[in-house]
């Protein structure tokens, strides 16, 4: 039994060890900032998460409009006062307004958010999400894997998946965060696909 937060790390190590001999002498990730950072870094992404989970699709519009509903959300307790402070509204505000935001508001009904999963796969199916190679051994056993969906659109033909990072880098640093992630998206994909029985198509 795994997460897919565990396999995410275990796909990072991999392409940390792969890039190590390029770049020089490799720096883990865990210290590459100090305690107090790493910190304040989770306390933003989990207010960020908490606020997307509980926004009105109907009300995600606008920087206006959704600090209106941070307030909202912070009256009603769902937010901390320091985690609405933690907002970065126009962020949310230019997402909610791209093409990819305005579509997914349109299809509100069909929105899922925070949507826990666990499905069955095995080793062999699991190695390409991880880059480690499968052990012949495990040959017939498998690996139960869950993970909790930031946001799913669940149409009645396909699946739209959608994952939120509060990450701060330089536009040069993104193809490296998109290796990165990649595996993490590719497996929720692929859990979603068999328990739902319709493709992830974007």
């Amino acid at each position: 039994k795994t997460s897919v937060t565990a396999l995410r790390r275990e796909a990072a190590e991999s392409l940390d060890e792969e890039a190590a001999p390029m770049n020089g002498p490799h720096t883990p990730r865990a210290s590459r900032r100090s305690g107090t950072e790493k910190t304040s870094a989770a306390d933003i992404g989990t207010a960020h998460h908490k606020f997307l989970q509980h926004v009105s699709l109907a009300q995600a519009g606008d920087a206006a409009v959704l600090r209106k509903e941070a307030e909202r959300l912070a009256q009603q307790r769902v937010l901390t006062a320091e985690e609405a402070a933690a907002l970065e509204i126009e962020s949310l505000a230019s997402f909610w307004q791209s093409q990819v935001g305005q579509r997914i508001r349109q299809h509100a009904r069909y929105v899922r958010r925070e949507l826990p999963f666990t499905a069955r796969f095995t080793p062999a199916a699991l190695a390409p999400f991880t880059a480690t190679p499968t052990d012949a051994t495990l040959a017939g056993e498998f690996v139960v894997v869950q993970g909790v969906a930031d946001l799913v659109v669940l149409l009645p033909e396909e699946i739209w998946l959608l994952d939120f990072k509060t990450d701060h880098f330089s536009p040069d640093e993104m193809p490296r965060k998109t290796q990165e992630y990649a595996p993490q998206l590719k497996l929720y994909a692929a859990a979603l696909s068999r328990i739902y029985r319709r493709p992830v198509r974007e």
